[in-house]
């Protein structure tokens, strides 16, 4: 993000009592559906469509009864209450201690709540990150990512560049020589992120609807491997300084054009903001394989968690007959082969800080490789000797 882009961004964290833009619906994916039925039933249950949405019963995952309301932290008297009150969710930071206490309304949600949600709230036109995430697996929370244990801190400012990667669209306007967020702005992923802007290609399909070759309108499947790649790399390629203002990317583009290269010396790592597309690129499948991109295992527009079901796709290039202990392993080869070939890494931007434990998350590395160590682990797991 440019640095001008951020001064100006940080220059507005004045007081003032904090606007909430009028609530938006989630990402308008109707337009295509008389056409694509199937396919939007089936994307708009992905954690991509649900990466973002206005706080609402059914958007929040978190719990909030008795018991499963409070995170307490590591310092004497300082814990953080979340609750609910006439359908509005809010987060509260009480220091006991000094009798002090802050509270904020959660606006916006970030995060499908497979693995766990952050929370955000409006303030004079900006948004900040809530202390306290979710974590929906163990039904626990936890210090949101960047805030400190023991603190009670709400100034987290969310810059544009983790819109770009959490919401369709977002207006940035200029008021008195600040920017800030406006209205209009989609939230989720939708259709357009990939597809580009589809209003040509509605009003051309409905005065032609004989017509399939599917004009005005980006079809990725049908862009090079690296401008598919470039796709995905907009939000899956770590983080990188901005040549251009954030949301002007458009499918199709040259991602270059738009970021600067990452650092020769930036090692990339499996991680919820890390640069998987650079570990995918380093793989000897991707180098040896002209026509290999994400799309090769991965489909966008459906929820995909089965690992068994991405081995098939292993299948394609590698025969289970020539691994080494494909008879003693049998069926169970394909079962493993993501585990032991991509395996999971610990996270180094999420932890679990609670006042005894410190517990990371992982994530698959897209690093598809040979780990010598990691399959003798998987194979123990499962009760198998590794050959040795």
């Amino acid at each position: 993000m440019p640095r001008a882009l951020f001064a100006l961004l940080v220059s507005t964290l004045g007081g003032g009592t904090p606007p909430h833009p009028a609530i938006n619906a989630a990402p308008e994916i109707r337009s295509c559906q008389p056409c694509h039925q199937r396919i939007v039933a089936s994307f708009a249950r992905t954690a991509h469509f649900r990466t973002s949405a206005e706080a609402s019963a059914r958007s929040v995952k978190a719990r909030f009864g008795e018991g499963h309301d409070v995170l307490r932290t590591g310092a004497a008297g300082v814990y953080f209450h979340m609750e609910r009150r006439n359908g509005v969710f809010y987060q509260t930071g009480v220091d006991s201690g000094r009798g002090t206490s802050h509270a904020e309304r959660i606006d916006l949600v970030i995060g499908s709540g497979r693995r766990g949600q952050s929370y955000l709230y409006w303030r004079n036109g900006l948004l900040f990150e809530l202390p306290v995430s979710y974590l929906t697996g163990i039904g626990r929370w936890i210090n949101s990512p960047g805030y400190p244990d023991g603190q009670i801190d709400f100034g987290r400012l969310i810059v544009p560049r983790c819109l770009e990667c959490h919401s369709t669209s977002f207006t940035l306007r200029m008021d008195r020589g600040a920017v800030r967020y406006s209205r209009p702005y989609a939230l989720g992923l939708s259709c357009e992120k990939c597809h580009g802007d589809p209003r040509a290609h509605v009003r051309y399909q409905t005065s032609h609807p004989a017509d399939t070759a599917g004009k005005y309108i980006l079809n990725p499947a049908r862009f090079s491997r690296d401008r598919q790649v470039d796709n995905c790399a907009l939000c899956h390629s770590g983080e990188r300084d901005a040549k251009e203002p954030p949301f002007t990317y458009r499918p199709g583009d040259d991602l270059d054009d738009y970021f600067l290269p990452p650092s020769r010396g930036d090692v990339p790592v499996p991680d919820v903001h890390g640069n998987q597309v650079a570990l995918l690129r380093r793989s000897k499948c991707f180098r040896s394989s002209p026509a290999l991109s994400c799309s090769t295992c991965h489909d966008v527009h459906e929820p995909q968690r089965d690992v068994a079901w991405f081995a098939q796709k292993c299948l394609a290039c590698h025969e289970t007959q020539q691994h080494r202990i494909a008879d003693q392993l049998g069926d169970q080869l394909i079962v493993w082969c993501i585990d032991c070939h991509m395996p999971n890494r610990r996270s180094n931007a999420i932890e679990i800080n609670t006042p005894t434990t410190r517990v990371a998350l992982r994530y698959r590395s897209h690093a598809i490789g040979i780990y010598p160590d990691v399959a003798a682990a998987v194979l123990r797991s499962h009760g198998v000797e590794p050959p040795r």
